[in-house]
């Protein structure tokens, strides 16, 4: 802890009196690389945070967040076993599928697309259909026939509510090829956030598609939506429990593994990035405090001819380093939150601003900012010891100057 005449002799370097501009312009300097380092560090964190966010609530909300398959991949008795999900702590609902891929057809164009055939009794109480987690335009294909189609595939394929698509199925029974195509009318067409839901899925009824593949199994695996996707090691532990080794579980992040790996290096990159920039701007300090200790070198050699040992010298400009250093680190912080609560506000005021805004900037002003408080102590621990480190060379330069020699050429 510095005595009572060094931390005088702090305040009088950071607050000089008349004449001392040049130093307090030099510590503002070092003030203000921190303050932008740090805040926007603390801004890269929470649109990196929001963005992870945003993209995990778009692929969970779609289908749900634990799936349940069987061996073989063929679940004989769904009903019960959605019942036995159902009543899991922590589990909102638990809906059976039949999934599959085909060829979907109309107005002389052709694309792939993942068929997913649902209990035509409980389509409509899903989180899908009670538009919690999409834009639906018509209804549910309750009816049999019937399909509801991803709007961007909608849109590909020229079709509308009440218009006709076809699905093609191709089999293999034995060494013959055969080749069918059933006749659909759409009735709903489904916008989310997920672009594969988009431009890929058709919902039908499930004994629609069990005509379509020829086949008997009334599912292949069982959606699992969570009350809260918090719990979902927990509930995945109690449904292992519960079930055995008769069923494989997966998550929507195992599902989507790639994915999420290349956000979290490109969140990491984007932090060490920064981070770099932030310790760059340290450097500010270690610079100006080299200027300062030059500038104040005849007042450093009166004091040290005055009895000051090298050691009190040191912890001096150690002291006026780290106070402009926390200072800055301090303010950016305050500018780095304050303008992460400020987003909805300055959000609303583009928006005014920007009449027709592009998909890319639509999506960056609708990102929620999130920063948690572990990553602020990191965040305040880095740029501490930065701050320390930087004034460490400068401290060792003043406790070494040599007084007579100074005070010779003065």
């Amino acid at each position: 802890m510095p005595t009572t005449y060094e931390r005088l002799l702090i305040s009088r370097f950071l607050i000089p009196g008349a004449g001392g501009r040049l130093a307090l312009f030099i510590a503002a300097i070092g003030f203000a690389g921190v303050t932008i380092g740090v805040a926007s560090l603390v801004l890269v964190v929470s649109f990196m945070n929001a963005a992870e966010a945003r993209l995990a609530g778009q692929i969970a909300s779609v289908d749900g967040h634990i799936f349940v398959t069987a061996r073989g991949h063929r679940i004989e008795r769904p009903a019960r076993l959605e019942q036995r999900l159902a009543g899991i702590d922590g589990v909102e609902a638990a809906t059976a599928t039949l999934d599959s891929t085909g060829l979907i057809t109309a107005n002389g164009r052709s694309f792939a697309a993942d068929l997913q055939g649902l209990d035509p009794s409980r389509m409509t109480a899903g989180p899908l259909f009670q538009r919690k987690t999409a834009i639906v335009v018509g209804e549910a294909p309750a009816r049999p026939a019937t399909l509801a189609i991803g709007s961007d595939l909608a849109a590909r394929l020229g079709v509308g509510i009440g218009e006709h698509a076809a699905i093609t199925s191709i089999r293999h029974d034995g060494e013959i090829l055969t080749v069918a195509n059933y006749d659909f009318i759409v009735s709903g067409i489904i916008s989310t956030d997920v672009y594969t839901f988009n431009s890929r899925r058709a919902i039908m009824p499930v004994d629609d598609l069990r005509t379509i593949l020829g086949t008997k199994s009334a599912a292949t695996r069982i959606n699992v939506r969570l009350v809260n996707p918090d719990t979902q090691n927990a509930v995945v532990k109690t449904i292992r429990n519960s079930l055995g080794h008769d069923y494989s579980l997966a998550t929507w992040q195992s599902m989507n593994r790639v994915l999420f790996s290349a956000l979290k290096q490109e969140r990491v990159a984007m932090t060490i990035i920064i981070s770099m920039v932030t310790l760059i701007a340290l450097s500010n300090i270690l610079s100006s405090m080299v200027m300062l200790v030059r500038y104040k070198s005849r007042e450093i050699a009166i004091l040290r001819t005055m009895g000051m040992s090298r050691k009190s010298i040191a912890r001096v400009f150690v002291g006026v380093g780290a106070a402009i250093g926390l200072a800055g680190e301090a303010a950016g912080l305050g500018v780095g939150l304050t303008l992460k609560a400020a987003k909805d506000p300055i959000t609303q005021t583009l928006r005014m601003q920007i009449a027709h805004p592009s998909a890319e900037l639509d999506v960056l002003l609708s990102l929620p900012l999130a920063i948690s408080g572990g990553e602020i102590t990191w965040i305040v621990a880095l740029v501490s010891s930065g701050v320390l480190l930087s004034t460490l060379y400068p401290a060792v330069r003043a406790a070494a100057i040599d007084p007579a020699a100074v005070l010779r050429h003065t």
